[in-house]
């Protein structure tokens, strides 16, 4: 499966970036946040709440300042390719 994302335009925000939300399995998501804390500057990201306890999934919101998107999106491409992912409603 690949590693699916929603994309939400931070419009109204004064430093001009993208907000995108994936979602990753658990047992995967040690390794994105590595991937994501060594790309600092490039993305800030969160995690989002767990819907249900015990779920086997992580939801993470990223804050992608608009000089790096095309960046993030080859680091995504690069993770699609690595992990099984289920894609978010918009």
């Amino acid at each position: 499966m690949n590693c699916l994302v929603t994309d939400e335009n931070a419009q109204g925000t004064s430093s001009g970036a993208v907000r995108k939300t994936i979602r990753v399995f658990a047992r995967d998501s040690a390794f994105v946040y590595a991937i994501f804390e060594s790309l600092e500057g490039m993305v800030s990201y969160s995690t989002l709440p767990d819907e249900k306890p015990g779920q086997d999934y992580r939801d993470l919101s990223l804050f992608i300042p608009n000089g790096f998107t095309q960046e993030m999106d080859q680091v995504l491409e690069g993770l699609r390719k690595k992990f099984p992912v289920l894609e978010l409603s918009s």
